[in-house]
């Protein structure tokens, strides 16, 4: 029996996107309603309970089934265990006892993961950090200060250093503000 796992984690594909790719090989689909690392009931129902021996689970990307390596691991061990197959579509990669791939192809494939999970870690962090209210970038100077310091420069009376000590803005962003 095939088995379609999804996770709402929409670094490449939305829910409605897995979904239409793995409809291709299987109608049995078990989502999550969260894209934590944590807490994933529909997955623990799905290799604890449901499947049995020569079962395959189908998952668009590597990064939607685990969220570190150990996680990767350990459940590719449990589905070891149970003999059953896994099968991610993007990188086409099918993971049983009697598939081999050579070391280059697995470094590949664990650093495209591993990049995958920072990328999405990244943008989990900025979505919090942005419904918390914060402001994301570097910080703008203030008007004020930079317009003393393109004064104090016009007025050739400061060198570069008193004016950076004066106003906080380096000589980098006093040239900008000059070329303006």
């Amino acid at each position: 029996m095939k088995y379609g796992y999804i996770r709402p984690m929409e670094l490449y594909d939305d829910i409605k996107n897995q979904k239409l790719k793995i409809k291709k090989y299987t109608e049995h689909i078990y989502i999550e309603d969260h894209a934590e690392s944590k807490r994933r009931h529909q997955l623990d129902q799905l290799i604890d309970k449901t499947v049995k021996e020569n079962d395959q689970i189908i998952v668009t990307d590597i990064c939607i089934l685990a969220d570190s390596t150990k996680q990767l691991v350990d459940i590719i061990n449990a589905c070891s265990k149970k003999s059953v197959h896994l099968y991610f579509i993007n990188p086409d990669i099918t993971v049983s006892a009697d598939t081999e791939y050579n070391f280059q192809q697995i470094l590949n494939e664990i650093s495209n993961f591993q990049s995958d999970v920072v990328r999405f870690r990244t943008q989990q962090g900025m979505n919090k950090a942005a419904k918390e209210g914060k402001k994301m970038g570097r910080p703008k100077r203030s008007d004020d200060n930079i317009k003393r310091a393109v004064e104090m420069y016009m007025t050739k009376k400061y060198t570069l250093e008193e004016i950076r000590e004066q106003t906080n803005i380096s000589r980098a962003t006093l040239y900008r503000h000059l070329e303006k």
